[in-house]
């Protein structure tokens, strides 16, 4: 698992012996609190500190950014994404957090974690769970949590009264070093000499050392010369401090700095940085002047507004989706909000930011027809703007809260934020009444992520609900995708002929309603059906449908799904290059949206291309890729999938490979999943023993044919295996092509030679 950590623009600097004493803290501790007011620097000292220290954790040094986040139920969720890993099924996620850290050396990085001091237990829990995992927390506050050892971040060191400040002297001095620096990024000729040092040294000493202050301040050496800037500082915040005496002085320091830059600043600077207040997690410049446009007009076009708050070091530039995007920091974004509750207009702008986001989500479609990737991604970038919208919306606008959420749900899904999605959609299901097309998507959404979760019950009860009251208001679309969704729970808890017919019927209600992309979604269902039954023309047809629907509608991630699907009708079908053919051109992509439903689909069908081209040895590594994955993430192919499709091809495969099968399977759990995925998808060639003229059989064909070979008629063995007379006569002919026979008495004759009728199938 690689690290993940934020690569700061600028440098680092001083803070070498806070940064020391930091790392033997944290080698000594488990749990180590970097505590200060706001603007102290923990964030940036966190950050530096994990990255010195980090190659000493085998499984990565990864930061979590917490200050975008006001529940503490989001925690876990947050650690999980930061870590790649999955939702839990059937478990709480903070139970299978631990479970996950107890067997790996991570270290973490909670940052900004005073808002969610609830949370803390969670941070006990999961250091009580054993495992090389360290956590370093940056926050106001210590958690008060046994074993914690609080680390007070110093302020940088500023020249004592009296001391030398000569430009030679302030060389060495940390504060005056970081203002320099940071006043060189806004003018580059800036230089330290005789004339200035003195008022340099004057300013960081106003400042109290610290960081964020500085920077501020030195942002205005544009405007300002230091001895310009002193003067300014020691009128105006030595008015400003004088009405905060209920702060910790750094803090009414801080504070008062952040204020003296915000009186400097235009009318329309100042209605800007008010409306930023709103969005969470940083914001584009369209969402920015799309919420302006709705509630407050700066008076000049935002994105001058916008300069000028870069100027001032009040706003921070990042790119996101190769776009500018523009954020704050938490203690710039908490004076802020602030100014924007004292706006008449401030439930104005709340309603335009939700506006904008409930837009946002507008274009997705129910799952499983999941957005494209580069649109997950724009969505992951905005996820804390989303939650925003859904807050505010839930308290002042239910209906359009219910909706917006039932467009989540292909997203939360897909992205693994099962927890969070199924709280939102139940809530706000209490709150709003029955009779609309908007409760029935909820509904729908609500019962495929409960089924997302192992809630195999639950999630047919509310699909139950929703197409009860589909009926009922006569919503049709609403109606066949319960069905649909109904029919994908029940395949796997209720039986293939249950699900069957619900996805048969599904498939009958979404065409009459003339959706195409429902359609097209339960076109790849239908096919699992007559493919879990042997029907396998049937099932490679339906995919193949699908696969040719979802090119002319633009779905390419269900396209994806398709494909797999196909590939593994194939092979069971004996094509073997077919089957590779579309394997190869659908995981790639489904590995690349990042959904380990399908990722874990993508690996039984590698598993059983594997296994049919005679990699025995690679088909028991890739097992082993499929346990751990599926063990992490708690996600697998669907039952019926693993039961009748993967493990017959791997049954005979097992059985040769004797007790080095299980050193195989551990060897592939240690195998990163981009290299599995390359390895089962190479071309390759493996020795396949071939059982007589033609390809070797499957484990159902070998049964077949050992049931032929005994002079069973079709029917008696339809009757025997529980299959239809139709499927017994598909795998008959199957056989009689692989093998190159004719007739039934080529095939008896061909069993007994190969020890077919003593159990030996022949098949390794």
């Amino acid at each position: 698992m690689p690290s993940a950590l934020p690569r700061p623009l600028s440098s680092f600097i001083g803070r070498e012996d806070v940064l020391a004493e930091a790392a033997q803290l944290l080698h000594d501790t488990r749990l180590l609190t970097l505590t200060g007011p706001g603007g102290s620097g923990k964030t940036r000292l966190g950050i530096e500190l994990a990255t010195r220290v980090g190659a000493g954790y085998p499984d990565g040094a990864h930061f979590v950014p917490l200050a975008a986040i006001r529940d503490p139920a989001l925690v876990p969720s947050s650690i999980a994404q930061s870590l790649g890993l999955q939702d839990a099924r059937d478990r709480p996620l903070a139970e299978h957090l631990a479970s996950y850290l107890s067997e790996r050396t991570v270290l973490l990085v909670l940052d900004n974690f005073e808002q969610l001091l609830p949370a803390a237990n969670l941070i006990a829990e999961l250091l009580a769970a054993g495992g090389g995992t360290r956590v370093v927390v940056t926050s106001r506050s210590p958690l008060r949590l046994s074993g914690e050892q609080e680390f007070p971040v110093p302020p940088l060191p500023v020249p004592g009264a009296g001391a030398d400040t000569s430009a030679t002297a302030l060389a060495s001095c940390e504060s005056a070093s970081l203002f320099v620096a940071r006043a060189k990024a806004v003018a580059p000729d800036f230089t330290v000499d005789e004339n200035n040092a003195a008022a340099i040294a004057g300013i960081v000493r106003r400042l109290d050392g610290l960081p964020l202050a500085i920077e501020l301040a030195a942002a205005r050496v544009k405007l300002l010369p230091p001895a310009g800037l002193l003067a300014r500082l020691d009128h105006s915040l030595g008015l400003l401090v004088g009405g905060s005496r209920d702060l910790p002085d750094r803090q009414q320091t801080l504070r008062s700095t952040i204020a003296w830059s915000y009186d400097l600043l235009s009318d329309a600077a100042r209605r800007l940085l008010a409306v930023l207040a709103v969005f969470r997690g940083g914001t584009g410049l369209a969402e920015l002047e799309s919420v302006c446009a709705a509630s407050i007009d700066p008076g000049v076009p935002v994105l001058e507004a916008v300069q000028e708050l870069l100027d001032q070091s009040l706003l921070r530039l990042s790119s996101g989706s190769g776009q500018p995007r523009y954020a704050m920091l938490e203690t710039v974004r908490e004076f802020a909000a602030e100014r924007l509750a004292e706006l008449a207009d401030a439930g104005l702008v709340r309603t335009a930011h939700a506006a904008v986001f409930a837009a946002v989500t507008e274009p997705i479609e129910r799952p499983p027809i999941w957005p494209e990737n580069a649109f997950l991604a724009l969505l992951d970038q905005d996820h804390d703007n989303l939650r925003a919208a859904l807050d505010w919306l839930q308290e002042h606008d239910p209906w359009a809260a219910l909706r917006m959420a039932a467009k989540l749900t292909a997203f939360w899904s897909v992205r693994g934020h099962f927890t969070e999605g199924s709280r939102r959609l139940r809530d706000l299901l209490a709150l709003v009444p029955d009779g609309t097309r908007d409760r029935v998507a909820a509904l729908n959404g609500a019962g495929w992520l409960a089924l997302d979760q192992g809630e195999d019950e639950l999630s047919i009860a509310l699909l139950d609900e929703s197409i009860r009251l589909a009926r009922a208001i006569g919503d049709r679309v609403g109606e066949g995708t319960a069905l649909l969704n109904r029919g994908r729970a029940a395949l796997g808890a209720l039986g293939i002929a249950e699900g069957g017919r619900d996805l048969t019927q599904a498939l009958s209600v979404l065409d009459a309603a003339g959706d195409a992309n429902g359609v097209t979604a339960a076109l790849m269902f239908n096919g699992l059906v007559p493919q879990y039954s042997g029907d396998l023309d049937l099932g490679c047809a339906r995919f193949t449908e699908c696969i040719a629907r979802c090119e002319e509608l633009g779905l390419p991630t269900l396209r994806a799904r398709a494909l797999q699907l196909l590939g593994m009708a194939r092979l069971q079908g004996g094509d073997l290059d077919g089957g590779r053919v579309a394997l190869a051109e659908g995981v790639p992509v489904v590995l690349e949206s990042g959904d380990r439903f399908g990722i874990a689909v993508g690996l039984g069908g590698l598993i059983t291309l594997a296994a049919a081209t005679g990699r025995a040895r690679l088909a028991l590594r890739l097992v082993g890729v499929l346990d751990e994955f599926a063990r992490v993430n708690h996600v697998a192919p669907p039952r019926p999938m693993r039961e009748l499709l993967i493990d017959e091809f791997l049954a005979p495969i097992r059985a040769a490979a004797g007790a080095s099968a299980e050193a195989l399977r551990a060897e592939g759990g240690r195998m990163p999943l981009a290299e599995a995925v390359a390895a089962g998808l190479s071309d390759e060639p493996g020795q396949r023993w071939r059982a007589g003229p033609g390809p070797g059989l499957t484990r159902r064909e070998a049964e077949v044919a050992q049931l032929v070979a005994s002079g069973l008629a079709n029917r008696e063995i339809a009757a025997r295996l529980y299959l239809s007379v139709r499927t017994v006569e598909v795998h008959v002919d199957r056989i009689l092509t692989k093998l190159g026979f004719h007739t039934r008495t080529q095939l008896t004759a061909w069993a007994h030679e190969q020890g077919l009728m003593t159990g030996n199938t022949g098949n390794t």
